[in-house]
């Protein structure tokens, strides 16, 4: 998808957007706003809708997700990988593995690829949670292109990540938690829960205390002032724990990295905190374009952005059946409008000089004609009929001079012959080597590819040659190992003039 696309975080405290740009060949990442969901006290505030104002963003070209958690969660193994197929069957592998009606819920799938097949992470909701998401988007004029699960978004990220792996992304939200694993070919698991942040901004909130200003880095754990902060991080800590257990067993190997992201990332210890209770290495995240402050408050945004942008068949979007987008891509319509414009004046301004001229040019075509066959038959008054006389007149002059090539050659001029038997004179006698190819690259140049055997005896035949006396110059272009232990090098010669 071209031109300029949305991604949008929304959280229980504040609304966060990433403008990209997306061309033909690269994603510029344009702008990002924060502002909070709160109204004003008298009521007539409308955050999202003022955001989208203020900053001119497209309506319709957005990428968001659904906050809640999932009903379900599958995957599903396939013997092969193409979407168009899987599309055929996976809602019948669906119903098979479930204890629900698939038809009665909205799911989609995100394709993960591997050597013999592909797996489906299959995400499923209830229909009212994306028709009630859809319905809050429309009342402020919004109509996203694209909705999706959360941690499926992250993918998009994977270029942005180490490449030790397998790696946990965590993405510790205002909402909810989100936990992407990739291994060596990107996202491999994913889930997500909403109940242990519910709980830990719980605790916060009877702190009476605490006043964060919706800004969770004015926050730290290990404190002497704010000792409770530990504790109240205890339900995430536990859902960090059994989702690293669970996702290990399902890949069979050990997570090495961790990187972490979301408001809640930035309270000021947690990485160090988590890595002393996990034992693993934490970091927080970094994308080259965010920079390393805005880079753990906007991956979420910025995540959403990239996979909007670049969706495809093998992703998921609930925009589908009954909720499926019909708005219009008027930012593809703007990224193209313009160049479109230009080339239909382009096509049209040479039609018009290709008409006017291509009557004067017929007749003086058709006088140089004549001309030139007149030319020919009076060249070659024995050939009767000549139905192509430039052609014709070509072959033979091409003839002709082949002719005066041979004898040039002949009279004077350095063959290769004369040329190898130059060099095979300057050379030592004791040395072995092969030439593979001699080539004139001029009327006095010529380069020499051969095999020998060491550096040293490469050496020994750029010296021999200059000290021949043979050669204006003698200039070594490059050596090598060969594949039999021998060694292979290039050499060039000027010859000297014999006049």
């Amino acid at each position: 998808m071209y031109g300029r696309f949305v991604g949008l975080d929304i959280g229980s405290k504040d609304i966060k957007v990433s403008l990209i740009k997306k061309g033909l060949r690269d994603v510029q990442l344009l702008q990002t706003i924060r502002t909070e969901t709160s109204p004003s006290p008298q009521g007539d505030s409308n955050p999202l809708a003022e955001i989208f104002q203020a900053y001119s963003l497209p309506k319709g070209d957005i990428a968001t997700s659904i906050s809640e958690n999932p009903a379900s969660i599958r995957v599903i193994d396939f013997p092969f990988s193409d979407p168009k197929k899987i599309d055929l069957v996976y809602e019948y592998e669906l119903e098979n593995l479930s204890t629900f009606d698939p038809k009665k819920k909205i799911h989609g799938y995100h394709l993960v690829k591997n050597g013999t097949g592909s797996e489906a992470l299959v995400c499923v909701f209830e229909k009212d949670q994306v028709g009630d998401l859809i319905g809050s988007f429309n009342e402020h004029g919004i109509d996203p292109k694209i909705i999706t699960y959360t941690p499926l978004a992250f993918g998009a990220l994977d270029e942005f990540l180490p490449s030790e792996r397998p790696l946990l992304l965590i993405d510790i939200g205002d909402s909810e938690i989100s936990y992407a694993l990739f291994d060596e070919k990107g996202i491999r698991r994913v889930r997500s829960s909403t109940k242990p942040v519910e709980l830990f901004l719980n605790k916060l909130a009877e702190h009476e205390e605490l006043d964060y200003n919706q800004d969770f880095s004015q926050l730290a754990i290990g404190d002497e002032n704010l000792s409770n902060i530990e504790e109240y991080f205890a339900p995430i800590l536990g859902e960090i724990k059994k989702t690293l257990q669970f996702f290990e067993l399902e890949v069979k190997d050990t997570i090495k990295i961790i990187e972490i992201s979301g408001p809640l990332s930035l309270i000021k210890g947690m990485a160090d905190f988590l890595k002393n209770r996990l034992n693993k290495d934490v970091r927080k995240i970094y994308i080259p374009d965010l920079g390393a402050d805005k880079s753990p408050l906007y991956a979420k945004s910025y995540a959403l952005a990239l996979y909007g942008s670049s969706f495809k068949n093998e992703y998921l979007n609930f925009r589908k059946d009954e909720f499926k987008y019909v708005g219009v891509d008027n930012e593809l319509r703007k990224a193209f409008m313009v160049p479109g414009i230009l080339l239909g004046i382009l096509i049209l301004f040479l039609i018009y000089t290709s008409a006017s001229s291509y009557y004067e040019l017929k007749d003086s075509v058709d006088e140089m004609e004549t001309q030139i066959a007149q030319v020919v038959k009076d060249t070659f008054p024995d050939v009767k009929v000549i139905p192509k006389p430039v052609l014709y007149m070509q072959s033979e002059v091409g003839k002709v001079r082949e002719k005066l090539d041979l004898i040039e050659g002949v009279q004077g001029g350095q063959t290769p012959l004369d040329a190898l038997k130059d060099i095979s004179s300057s050379l030592p006698e004791s040395l072995k080597l092969t030439v593979n190819d001699i080539k004139f690259e001029s009327d006095d140049k010529i380069k020499i590819q051969g095999i020998c055997g060491s550096y040293q005896e490469v050496a020994e035949i750029e010296e021999a040659l200059k000290k021949s006396g043979m050669f204006e110059t003698v200039t070594r272009n490059q050596t090598g190992n060969a594949n039999d232990g021998k060694t292979k090098f290039e050499i060039s010669v000027v010859l000297k003039s014999k006049a």
